[in-house]
């Protein structure tokens, strides 16, 4: 009787194998697999609803293709979440992942897009065999870095802006602010890369001076990112719907006499105009930063 019972069963459980095994597939998929990772993505204040031509924000966990790849990576990135797992739907995901790791620029320059608060001196990306991508990102910034350069800022626009300035004054006196109070490291100190390192100890290289603009632009709202060439950095900015660069790097220049100049040949000017300026430094790739095309 036992031996029938237990024949019993296991037919049953092979009948519902059978009946139900694409929905013991997904159980297994979602709930063991994908068990721990989020559903969805946490933002924190410095996330920023932009879209761009090269990346743009989903409300997912799953990607379809490759570029909705680079769009998740940089949703995470953008989000500010510790964190985060999505799963691939199409079969070259994981291979197309892995050709992105690859060429390291590719998700470096995600950088560019978002708030730098939310920027990464390191990522880590794990691919799982079974379609299981997980990132984490770890910050430039330390939250006690984060305060200090806001209290910087917030000090600067109490005692120099005013409602009656148009958005162009208001970029144009916090430019001259750091100008006048950076000295552009020429020695190349790679230490001296961010906006921290700029307010504390009054040198910079080109990340910093970006940094410390793109941070400023977004407490007043206005839209920015980051440009970048093979081995220089600057800003471009949303005045009016017109996309400009700003580049307070080459406006501050390293003068053979020891003098400190201020200059505003870079400040807020066309592509045209700029490559006027130069083409070398300020060679960019136009299909990356198309809107400054």
């Amino acid at each position: 009787m036992k031996s029938i019972i237990k024949l019993a069963i296991y037919i049953i459980v092979v009948i519902c194998v059978y009946i139900f095994k694409d929905n013991i597939s997904t159980f297994i998929i979602d709930d063991v697999v994908y068990r721990g990772s989020n559903k969805v993505l946490s933002y924190n204040e410095y996330y920023s609803d932009n879209n761009y031509n090269y990346v743009q924000n989903v409300s997912t966990n799953e990607v379809n293709n490759k570029q909705e790849i680079l769009n998740m990576i940089y949703s995470i990135i953008n989000s500010g979440d510790e964190s985060f797992s999505f799963k691939c739907n199409y079969d070259k995901c994981v291979e197309d992942v892995k050709e992105m790791l690859k060429d390291e620029q590719t998700v470096a320059t995600i950088n560019n897009f978002v708030h730098p608060y939310n920027s990464f001196y390191y990522i880590d990306i794990y691919v799982s065999e079974i379609g299981k991508i997980t990132v984490t990102p770890k910050k430039i910034y330390s939250n006690e870095q984060i305060i200090e350069i806001n209290n910087y800022i917030d000090n600067f626009k109490s005692n120099n802006i005013n409602n009656d300035m148009s958005d162009r004054d208001k970029i144009k006196v916090f430019h001259d602010f750091i100008i006048n109070n950076t000295i552009y490291d020429s020695s190349g100190n790679k230490e001296l890369f961010n906006a921290y390192t700029l307010i504390t100890t009054g040198k910079s290289i080109c990340g910093g001076y970006s940094d410390i603009m793109s941070i400023y632009l977004n407490s007043l709202g206005i839209k920015n990112y980051k440009i970048t060439s093979s081995n220089h950095v600057w800003n471009l900015v949303n005045i009016d719907n017109t996309w400009l660069h700003l580049d307070a790097t080459w406006d501050d220049p390293v003068a053979s006499d020891g003098n400190q100049y201020l200059l505003d040949n870079f400040f807020l000017i066309t592509t045209e105009e700029l490559f006027k300026l130069d083409t070398v430094e300020h060679s960019f790739d136009r299909n990356i930063y198309s809107e400054a095309n």
